[in-house]
Parts: C-alpha cells; structure tokens; sequence
C-alpha cells in the first residue's frame, strides 16, 4: 500500500526517531514533523500540554494509520523549560 510506505518513509528519519525514542524536540523540529504529516497527506491530531512546576511542557500526537489504528506519542518539548524557551 502507497499510504503504508509514506509513514515507513517518514519514521526513518532523523526527527520520527527522536520522537519514538521520547527525546525532547524543539518547536521548530516539532513544526518541521507536522509539515512533513501534511505533505504525505497523513492524518493526525496534536494536544498541548503547557509546562508548569509539576510537569513539562509536551504536546501529544496522533497519527491515524487506518480507522482502527493509531499511533499516540507524548513529546516533551525540552527538559525543565517551557514552550517559549528559544532552543540552544
């Protein structure tokens, strides 16, 4: 299936590694992966979790892969910072 080997073809790279591996990412790479969802024409849906003294900051994506297949991710977007701490 076409669909099938556009998502093989994303988790390959670099940034789809990061995040199933639960890296934190920056805002610009988490901007770049969603780009790259939309231009394969991949369905998904985020959720943001702002940071706070209890928790960090982290957005949620799912990926729908068929109607009764999805693939859930919690990306924290930095370690101890908010979502507006500008990246190294």
């Amino acid at each position: 299936m076409m669909f099938d080997s556009q998502i093989m073809s994303l988790f390959s790279i670099d940034i789809f590694r990061q995040v199933m591996c639960g890296e934190p990412i920056s805002m610009c790479k988490f901007n770049l992966l969603i780009s790259l969802l939309m231009s394969a024409g991949i369905p998904y849906d985020t959720s943001f979790v702002a940071g706070t003294r209890k928790e960090a900051a982290s957005v949620q994506l799912t990926i729908h892969i068929n109607p009764t297949t999805t693939l859930v991710f919690v990306i924290p977007l930095g370690l101890g910072s908010t979502a507006f701490t500008p990246s190294p």
